[in-house]
């Protein structure tokens, strides 16, 4: 913790305690807790797992210059002497309180079981083995990374879950979704919690998302239902699990935040992307549209019923509700709308442009800086391409970023106005 830190600190201690928020009492223990040496990422620490990966390298491309060479009894005796070394060692390294080699020992361990498994299904001639055996390797790395505990190993089975589900999804052979992606998600999202592992809860919420869109695909049917109809279902599912994850962060749930953040991400993607959805007649029909009503309705409610809990609790404000209520109902709507481009661009556009504003003015309440940060990126993007698609042969250039830097400016007077009306302050004069 810097020096630069603890003295903001104390100074904001001493006033909060003047202004009896804070006990005196608690002072001391505040600012010793704050100057407790933090785990962070070392030199020695990153030396050791890029030796351990260059290590299992160097035994998987020992193995396969040496392939037609070694008999088949070598080659398990020297991957499994070498997982058991890998083992051994990470054992002996963390008894002898040397954290870094164990961590990486254990992460070659867990790479060298992924080599034994990939060995035995070419030694075997087990070609529909491969996806199955990609599974094997990162239950074993999860079960290795709890085991220990260790990190570093817990970040290599969150990518090989990601891996299987991958190559599942790409299997011809396993079509569908790759439902049983959910349990392993589950199960190493519970570890990363557990270890308080942010690189694997931002890798697994990235899955997460990336696992949303295959399930749309999938269940939507591609030849079926235009890109609007994927891209709005996108948009409302992965607003609605922003929202309940947004939820689980105001009960203190670990991991929360970056959930919220990624699916909010996405969801304000799906809806930017929507605009350039071709299409406008409605053709669908049938079994695949009634999925999207059940998709939507479904993803429609979560977000309807989480927003009402959010403006009860009071972190979200009336206003901020009603844009992005009106964002999100309207977005569902717009595929069934039978509406030219230019009339499905504006309104689209005012739609995005109401849930930007809503995520501007979310934005400005204490702690969620990453909501208004947001809300500004799509405004920015949206009027980019409101400009290059609408706006192009009407308006120069100089003026169109006047009117939106006018546009800007207002909605940074009436955020300021609600902000001091919320804290009862007054303007300086």
């Amino acid at each position: 913790m810097t020096d630069g830190y603890l003295k903001r600190l104390a100074r904001d201690l001493d006033r909060w305690i003047a202004d009896g928020l804070v006990p005196a009492g608690n002072r001391e223990a505040i600012l010793s807790s704050a100057a407790r040496p933090q785990r962070r990422w070392n030199a020695a620490g990153a030396a050791a797992i890029l030796g351990a990966v260059l290590l299992g390298l160097a035994a998987l491309s020992f193995v396969a210059a040496n392939w037609n060479e070694l008999p088949r009894l070598a080659r398990f005796a020297i991957i499994i002497a070498a997982l058991c070394a890998s083992y051994g060692g990470a054992a002996a390294a963390f008894a002898r309180s040397n954290a870094a080699l164990g961590h990486a020992l254990a992460l070659l361990g867990a790479a060298l079981f992924g080599a034994a498994i990939m060995l035995t299904a070419q030694t075997f001639n087990i070609s529909a083995f491969r996806n199955t055996g990609v599974l094997i390797w990162a239950a074993g790395a999860l079960i290795t990374a709890i085991a220990i505990p260790s990190r570093p190993v817990l970040i290599l089975a969150a990518g090989l879950g990601a891996l299987w589900a991958g190559m599942e999804a790409g299997n011809p052979f396993a079509p569908g979704p790759v439902w049983a992606y959910l349990a392993l998600w589950a199960a190493t999202a519970l570890a990363a919690v557990r270890l308080h592992s942010a690189a694997t809860l931002h890798l697994l919420a990235a899955g997460l998302i990336v696992w949303t869109g295959h399930m749309l695909f999938e269940v939507l049917g591609q030849a079926v239902l235009d890109a609007r109809f994927g891209a709005a279902a996108f948009t409302l599912v992965t607003g609605a699990l922003a929202i309940a994850a947004s939820l689980a962060r105001a009960r203190g749930h670990e991991g929360a935040d970056v959930l919220a953040g990624w699916a909010a991400t996405a969801a304000a993607l799906g809806a930017l992307a929507l605009q350039g959805a071709g299409g406008w007649a409605g053709e669908a029909e049938g079994a695949p549209l009634i999925r999207y009503g059940l998709i939507a309705g479904a993803a429609g409610a979560v977000i309807a019923a989480g927003l009402a809990l959010r403006l009860r609790a009071g972190s979200l404000t009336p206003v901020a509700v009603a844009g992005l209520a009106a964002a999100g109902g309207f977005i569902a709507l717009f595929p069934l709308l039978p509406l030219d481009a230019l009339a499905a661009d504006l309104l689209l556009g005012a739609a995005v442009y109401a849930g930007a504003a809503a995520l501007v003015i979310a934005g400005a309440a204490p702690g969620r800086r990453f909501a208004g940060t947001l809300g500004v990126t799509v405004f920015a993007l949206q009027s980019l391409y409101v400009y290059t698609r609408l706006f192009g042969d009407l308006l120069n250039t100089a003026a169109f970023f006047l009117i939106g830097g006018l546009l800007l400016i207002a909605l940074s007077v009436l955020i300021g106005r609600w902000a001091r009306r919320q804290t009862g302050t007054q303007a300086p004069s």
